[in-house]
């Protein structure tokens, strides 16, 4: 209540009627990524990436760059990957997490307040502690796929880094476990030849089997094949009102919105692998993404009804203070009075029905990510088959004498 005191009439009416006038409803953010997520689910990278460059562009170029635009670069970094546009792939996610940790935990003071007055979506997007972890293994991909050993070795560093900072620092986060960065790190330290730092790491997954592997002398020519198949859960709108309360003989109007999850459907039924026409079998699950974001949600799902309460409070006190003054105003002049009453009526009620909820996130991220790995090949190239019940991709890699070789694959459908 004390922001409400600090307000002056006229800023009160100010901001009712400026957010009513100049914040009509807007296409939610579910409704803007519609056209290269339904590209990706027709296993068309090519065309999911000019959308998404249309949309960065959209993006850049509308009010709502400042909010929006590093989520924007998130989202077309991801599909540049998916594309094999690498050197893409790596300007967008480095862009987008410098930015990231720039702001990490911290909120300009007209962004909060804006945020209690309208809705999170007046805020700038700030990545939640998955996807920030998500942002480094993906960059290390790139970097591999583009035959950069170097800038993989960075972004595996930096992935240890993060699981550090996110996961291992607070008990509590276990949740946050992230198996395929984790392997994606213990592959390059193999290929680094740092065969203790790898065993680490699949000690820590509980793969002892891998770490048994690198006890064994003699090199290998190995295939490692990652798979991300589905996409990850996505935000839908809750909302209610704006219906008229009485309140002290004066009206007001109340509503709200906000998110929720669920899991996003996905085809696949299967991930059956074939090497030169050969069956090695089903790929195995390494991580279920979906489950970290669903559990994430629950775990935050009090702090976000109690920011509901406290906007819906703020919004209240700020039209019965609005309401206050035009009856003040009534007792001088009744004509001007009831005007000023109805205005903040129609005002408040419109501020209302513009209430979003904030549907923002990495939505090209997938809903599972799947492995297999395969020792003693022939060097040279071999052609990878994968059914996954619902269509087919196909992909041929060069594999180089006594190294690890990386297929990374995606299907969103």
């Amino acid at each position: 209540m004390m922001i409400i005191k600090r307000l002056s009439i006229p800023l009160i009416f100010s901001l009712i009627f400026w957010y009513a006038s100049v914040c009509p409803a807007a296409n939610l953010y579910t409704e803007e990524t519609s056209s290269f997520l339904t590209a990706l689910h027709n296993d068309n990278a090519e065309s999911a990436l000019e959308y998404a460059d249309a949309f960065v562009s959209q993006t850049i170029n509308s009010g709502k760059a400042k909010q929006n635009k590093y989520l924007a670069l998130l989202e077309r970094g991801k599909i540049a990957l998916n594309a094999g546009r690498y050197n893409q792939c790596i300007a967008d996610l480095q862009e987008a997490e410098r930015r990231f940790l720039t702001i990490e935990g911290t909120i300009s003071l007209t962004e909060g307040f804006g945020s209690i007055l309208t809705d999170d979506t007046s805020k700038e997007y700030e990545a939640e502690m998955h996807e920030k972890i998500m942002i480094s293994p993906y960059l290390a991909l790139a970097y591999l796929g583009k035959g950069d050993f170097a800038g993989a070795l960075v972004e595996r560093n930096r992935t240890m880094n993060k699981i550090n900072q996110y996961v291992e620092a607070k008990e509590e986060r276990s949740y946050l476990e992230n198996p395929f960065a984790r392997l994606l790190s213990a592959i390059i330290y193999e290929m680094e030849n740092k065969l203790d730092d790898a065993k680490i790491e699949y000690r820590k997954m509980k793969w002892e089997p891998e770490s048994a592997r690198l006890t064994k002398k003699g090199k290998s020519t190995d295939l490692v094949i990652l798979i991300d198949t589905g996409l990850a859960p996505h935000k839908y709108q809750l909302k209610w009102g704006p219906l008229p309360v009485v309140v002290n003989d004066a009206t007001i109007h109340l509503g709200f919105a906000y998110a929720s999850y669920e899991p996003t459907v996905s085809a696949v039924s299967k991930s059956d692998i074939s090497l030169d026409g050969n069956p090695l079998g089903a790929a195995s699950l390494l991580y279920d993404l979906e489950s970290t974001i669903l559990t994430q949600y629950e775990k935050d799902k009090a702090a976000i009804i109690a920011k509901l309460v406290g906007r819906m409070t703020v919004k209240a006190a700020t039209q019965v203070s609005a309401q206050a003054a035009a009856e003040r105003v009534a007792k001088d002049n009744p004509l001007a009075g009831f005007l000023l009453k109805s205005l903040v009526n129609i005002g408040s009620a419109v501020w209302m029905a513009v209430e979003q909820a904030d549907l923002r996130g990495w939505s090209t991220l997938p809903g599972k990510i799947n492995y297999l790995r395969v020792n003693g090949l022939v060097p040279g190239e071999h052609k990878i088959r994968i059914d996954y019940g619902c269509g087919v991709q196909e992909k041929t890699v060069k594999l180089e004498k006594d190294k690890i070789g990386i297929a990374y694959f995606s299907f969103a459908k």
